[in-house]
């Protein structure tokens, strides 16, 4: 399946305002301060982030105290996913009336099993979402549903799948299944960590990013000496031939018990949400690494490239969990971003302005 990058009008990244551009993949460029001496890198740019306003979700939204991803293909059709779910929802956003509403659910399983949905990420036509690829925080059980990741191409007009459903199994036509499982069992570094529960910093996913024909998957846990890591892969080498992947390891400095939330692509570098790259202590796993109860969100900003990171300001007063981000709008000046909540009503979705 290829997933076209759509760039005229329409498509909600093509809309946002042209940057001046930093090599996301390579090394940020740097703007000189007024007097000519070279100043902060690009990505660095902004230090600021504050509260604008709440939306609201009209419909049903499924386990809708459990939102956990969500991204766009147009300014008005996105997904939603919860991790208890084993579908997707879209939904239609309306900046003008602050609201975001549920028009259709789509099944990622045959079956009712927990997929852990953590992380959407949109791209042209097509959406990314992805399990945890970790054992439950509870018990520690294994569930093979946990351990896929998926390809939806979809109308970007409408939101919905493209050529329908197959009705042998009530799933999408334009739906293609895979695993990073193998990528990260045999990891010199993260496997190791594989199949671990999150007290026992043990590898789990909570955030992907697409950009530029490559994945962007964000690991909450491990964090090893203050590091948390992304992999860098061709979506094709997901999708694709699975023999001899080619990937890149990245290794960012967060800090001790810092894992990454979510991670979207912005025009001119990544954000992140950094949260407890631990989790909180279960009857089963009483003691816990890398958490702390009161460790609060923070924002950063990467180029793409190097464990260099820019702290941009934590996320004041979260009513929950802050799991899930989309890019509203970009500019020089600015970014605005929407974020869903995991553990607050209908995901408390909340706009913040990054300056």
């Amino acid at each position: 399946m290829i997933c076209r990058q759509i760039s005229k009008p329409g498509l909600l990244v093509a809309a946002l305002t042209a940057l001046a551009a930093a090599n996301c993949s390579g090394a940020a460029s740097v703007r000189p301060n007024s007097d000519g001496a070279v100043g902060q890198p690009d990505y660095a740019r902004w230090s600021n982030i504050e509260f604008l306003a709440g939306y609201s979700f009209v419909g049903d939204v499924f386990e809708d105290e459990d939102l956990s991803a969500i991204a766009c293909v147009s300014p008005t059709r996105c997904l939603i996913g919860a991790d208890e779910a084993s579908k997707v929802q879209v939904v239609e956003l309306s900046r003008q009336g602050e609201r975001l509403k549920v028009l259709a659910d789509i099944a990622l399983l045959s079956s009712a099993a927990e997929i852990d949905i953590e992380a959407i990420a949109g791209r042209g036509d097509c959406y990314y979402i992805t399990g945890s690829h970790g054992v439950s925080k509870e018990d520690g059980k294994i569930q093979d549903s946990r351990y896929k990741i998926f390809r939806l191409k979809v109308d970007t007009a409408t939101g919905l799948p493209v050529a329908g459903v197959d009705p042998k199994t009530s799933l999408p036509v334009a739906l293609e299944v895979s695993s990073l499982s193998d990528i990260l069992k045999n990891d010199a570094v993260l496997g190791p960590h594989f199949q671990k529960p999150l007290q026992h910093n043990g590898v789990n996913i909570e955030g992907l990013a697409a950009k530029d024909g490559k994945l962007f998957v964000g690991f909450r846990s491990p964090n090893l000496r203050g590091n948390a890591y992304v992999v860098e892969i061709a979506a094709g080498e997901v999708f694709g031939d699975k023999k001899g992947r080619h990937y890149k390891l990245h290794s960012l400095s967060l800090g001790d018990g810092y894992g990454i939330r979510e991670i979207v692509a912005a025009q001119s570098c990544f954000l992140i949400i950094a949260g407890n790259s631990g989790s909180e202590p279960s009857e089963k796993f009483p003691q816990s690494e890398n958490y702390q109860a009161d460790r609060g969100y923070l924002m950063y900003s990467w180029p793409g490239n190097g464990s260099k990171v820019h702290r941009i300001g934590p996320i004041e007063n979260p009513p929950g969990k802050a799991e899930a981000m989309m890019i509203l709008s970009e500019s020089q000046q600015q970014i605005e971003v929407l974020i869903l909540f995991d553990g607050a009503k209908k995901g408390g979705p909340s706009v913040y302005r990054i300056y």
